[in-house]
């Protein structure tokens, strides 16, 4: 039986599956011991571990013969939000990845930069490139963290969570780990079983957006949520809680609208993890910042420019026309002849 901590025990068969058994184990010590991490310079297998965990192999139909489901750590969408929109479809939620046949994955399993120069390795990191760190066996004669390091009896990573105890120059340094892949029991477990098991994948955006529950922001919708978003009752509590089921795949004109009247939203609050990760996939900031022709540019690159978006952004383009030398000239002005089409019944 497994648990949802990312120190798992390797399984040998995974680490013979992927090449690995040849690579070195490294301790971390962690707020509860010393755990196992496995470093390696293989690149490519990383990679395909990533991808295991990440690249979804179901849609937001075929997920929904599912009967439990095991969401990665560092899931920026919240557990009840997930677990709420999974038993629409009868799916419940397991801590145990061992009991499940569907994996909630995302690319935050690992940060988006490599860890460095000793810096501290999060606990719930499954997988990440390390640069420049230092390796010790600790101290058998000593008391504390270099006890329970030399107790463990492996080469641990030496990271804040070991001199944040000990002084830097107290620890007998031992080797030096300069550019390698960090990889995680429960990445490597859990690649494998998926890999040759019936066990799938699915994203986040995927499980919200086959949600009944996903809200589509229309006039009134919006005019709502100005007017409880500005208010100081709790009304406002009340907004922050709707904003995240909004479905921000429709309407870009009015979300672009919401952007523009309540920027204020971006700092509503920093700990809703919902909110925060919808302000992100939606581009909710990008989009307070954009004037209603930039708006116009980005949605016809993006292959998102309709009738209804364009007929309600470009009035707003004109009103910002601006001319000069009024008293000598007449002017005239037409949208160029590619948007007509935008303007036709």
């Amino acid at each position: 039986m497994a648990n949802k901590s990312v120190y798992q025990n390797f399984d040998n068969d995974a680490l013979t599956y992927f090449g690995l058994a040849a690579d070195p184990l490294y301790g971390l010590v962690t707020s509860t011991g010393v755990e196992k991490v496995l470093c390696t310079q293989d690149e490519k297998t990383y990679d395909k571990i990533h991808s295991i965990l990440t690249v979804p192999t179901e849609d937001d139909q075929t997920f929904r013969t599912k009967k439990k489901a095991f969401i990665l750590p560092r899931c920026g969408v919240s557990q009840d939000r997930l677990k709420a929109a999974l038993k629409e479809h009868s799916i419940t939620v397991t801590n145990d990845y061992e009991l499940a046949d569907l994996i909630i994955g995302h690319d935050d399993i690992s940060t988006d930069d490599k860890l460095s120069n000793g810096e501290n390795i999060p606990s719930t990191i499954m997988m990440n490139k390390l640069w420049n760190y230092e390796t010790t066996f600790g101290d058998k004669n000593s008391i504390g963290v270099l006890k329970k390091i030399s107790d463990a009896n492996i080469q641990c990573i030496v990271t804040p969570k070991v001199t944040d105890k000990v002084r830097y120059y107290d620890i007998d340094m031992h080797d030096n780990i300069l550019d390698v892949w960090m990889l995680s029991g429960m990445a490597v477990n859990l690649a494998h079983i998926i890999n040759t098991t019936d066990v799938s994948v699915i994203d986040t955006e995927t499980v919200l957006h086959a949600s009944a529950t996903r809200l589509v922001l229309d006039e009134q919708l919006l005019a709502d949520l100005k007017a409880q978003l500005n208010s100081y009752s709790d009304d406002k509590a009340l907004a922050i809680k709707i904003v995240p089921t909004i479905d921000y795949t429709k309407n870009y004109h009015l979300l672009w609208q919401l952007a523009q009247d309540c920027g204020s939203l971006e700092y509503a609050d920093n700990r809703d993890k919902d909110l925060q990760y919808w302000l992100d996939v939606s581009k909710f900031v990008s989009f307070g910042r954009k004037s209603a022709q930039t708006m116009i540019n980005w949605l016809e690159v993006n292959d998102k420019l309709c009738k209804t978006t364009f007929r309600y952004l470009e009035p707003i383009v004109r009103s910002e026309i601006s001319i000069q030398n009024r008293d000598l000239y007449t002017f005239k002005v037409s949208v160029k002849k590619e948007y007509l089409k935008y303007l036709k019944n």
